[in-house]
């Protein structure tokens, strides 16, 4: 199934593709146009997520920093539309003493958002030190210690709650297996170390938290977690070596024949394969490999579901969302950093 070569200009391609087009789909309230037919961006499709809204800027600001991308004052314009609208979101709240920001939607804060947020803002901090004009909103360097502020105190019994009333905190049941990973990757990425998250970090990492899951955000958290020296690197290099193999052993994953659970993976396996050429030495060379191999298998997959710069659901259904051009493109511009 794999080319025989991914080269970085066919990845690169795919990433200013991708790019253009979710940069075509920010409207003029800072929305995005959520979902559509591919091929048909006219034929819009109902739906709105502000955590995939943050990601998908993740993305998009990611590959406007580390390919150096070339933006015309009118795409600039509309990615500080598309940040406004997410910062436009944060509220304060009330029940927190210290000063604090949330993202909100219907009267919620979910904590996955918080992370979405926090590496969102830290791609836009870079990318206004590179000349993306801030148009009056309140700076990154502001905004983001309030956010962790808010992620710190969800931190209990080992791990973080999921989801609040912005009204009073009240704490709801809900649970995602997204959230835990997003919101350490949020912590991690804009230099958070304070000694409740490096403890929460390691019992989580401790009982395999997000193994079975093959959760890829959890993979992102401890490759950044790693790559800056915050936990014990013998416990890391343990769990990521169970988390990268479930992920090379059971690709069941790919029977689903969508887009978005392969590159979900392939997200977490090239993030890895970086790892180890940024942390040399601590990973078999062969489990490496085998990670390369099946990233480069699932992102031939992921091509037959490609088109101009959009990635559809699968084999059943045309639609194209925000999120799976996000999680799908973002595959490739990890892969475009490895030799």
């Amino acid at each position: 199934m794999a080319p025989k070569t991914q080269t970085r200009s066919h990845c690169r391609g795919v990433v200013e593709a991708s790019f253009a087009h979710l940069l075509g789909l920010v409207r003029d309230n800072g929305r995005f146009v959520y979902a559509h037919r591919a091929g048909r961006p006219d034929v819009m499709l109902d739906g709105y997520n502000m955590l995939r809204h943050c990601g998908t800027l993740w993305f998009m600001l990611r590959a406007l920093n580390e390919l150096a991308l070339p933006l015309a004052p009118a795409g600039r314009a509309a990615l500080d539309r598309a940040v406004a609208y997410a910062t436009g979101k944060f509220e304060r709240p009330l029940w927190i003493s210290e000063p604090s920001l949330a993202l909100v939607t219907k009267g919620a804060v979910k904590t996955g958002g918080i992370g979405l947020a926090l590496v969102m803002l830290e791609e836009y901090r870079r990318a206004c030190q590179h000349g993306l004009p801030a148009a009056g909103l309140p700076g990154p360097e502001e905004m983001i210690p309030r956010l962790q502020t808010y992620a710190l105190v969800q931190i209990a019994d080992n791990d973080f709650l999921h989801k609040r009333l912005i009204t009073d905190g009240t704490v709801l049941p809900f649970r995602s297996a997204f959230y835990t990973g997003e919101v350490l990757l949020g912590l991690f990425v804009t230099g958070c170390s304070d000694p409740r998250l490096l403890a929460t970090t390691e019992a989580l990492i401790a009982r395999r938290y997000g193994v079975a899951e093959q959760s890829h955000w959890m993979a992102y958290a401890a490759c950044e977690a790693a790559a800056r020296g915050l936990i014990d690197a013998g416990r890391l290099t343990g769990y990521l070596t169970d988390l990268i193999t479930a992920m090379i052993e059971d690709d069941a994953y790919r029977r689903r024949r969508m887009s978005t659970p392969i590159a979900c993976r392939s997200e977490a396996l090239t993030r890895f394969v970086g790892l180890c050429d940024q942390w040399p030495g601590r990973f078999p060379p062969a489990l490496r490999a085998a990670a390369l191999q099946t990233a480069a298998e699932n992102m031939a997959l992921q091509l037959g579901w490609y088109a101009d710069g959009q990635f559809w659901k699968g084999d059943t259904d045309d639609k194209v969302q925000i999120d799976y051009i996000q999680h799908n493109a973002t595959a490739f511009l990890n892969r475009w950093h490895i030799d």
